[in-house]
């Protein structure tokens, strides 16, 4: 039996990285007693996966992640005990049974993201926003790449000094990088996935 659980993470949970929310998760499951399946070989782990990594320093809302079960339990029991441990910055919303075998990396590509900076800083990322093409070039091992980040805008809106943006398997870090914004003169959110 799999379940999807969709939670957040928030206030000093943002500065966990993705492969410590990964362990963080482990110990949770393992605290709580969730009957999860384990795979096999030298050294057993939980059958979960998870959407995107989220970057750190982002608070993120209606994260997901599936598990897989030894044994039949309802959604509720299964967020109230995830929710039992009362972990600050922590929280799961609502858990459902899955019963197709679609990666979930597949099916939740689209995030809605919102940033928020002085005025200066949303002026320079609404621009590059608009730009036809936004050109990433990276080099490594002395060959370059170029992408067109552009492609991954799926829409943007501006309200004050605020952004709220709809990208297709990109962080907005990508975006700041290029625009030449620090990460620290924003406040960005990850509010949830568009399918």
């Amino acid at each position: 039996m799999k379940k999807r659980v969709y939670f957040d993470k928030y206030g000093e949970m943002r500065f966990i990285s993705h492969l410590d929310m990964l362990r963080f998760m482990e110990r949770l499951i393992k605290k709580t007693h969730i009957p999860v399946k384990y795979s096999q070989g030298f050294h057993p782990r939980p059958r979960t996966s998870f959407g995107n990594p989220v970057s750190l320093g982002t608070e993120a809302y209606n994260e997901v992640m599936d598990i897989e079960l030894e044994k039949n339990m309802s959604d509720q029991e299964i967020m109230d005990m995830l929710n039992s441990g009362g972990v600050i910055g922590f929280r799961v919303n609502k858990v459902e049974t899955i019963t197709d075998k679609i990666s979930i990396t597949d099916i939740f590509t689209n995030a809605i993201y919102e940033i928020d900076g002085d005025e200066k800083t949303i002026d320079t990322l609404e621009n590059l926003f608009k730009s036809d093409n936004i050109i990433e070039v990276k080099e490594k091992n002395g060959k370059r790449t170029e992408r067109n980040l552009g492609e991954r805008v799926i829409s943007f809106e501006r309200t004050g000094n605020k952004i709220e943006v709809e990208l297709v398997n990109t962080s907005p870090n990508s975006f700041l990088i290029l625009a030449g914004i620090d990460v620290k003169d924003v406040v960005i959110k990850k509010n949830g996935y568009k399918k």
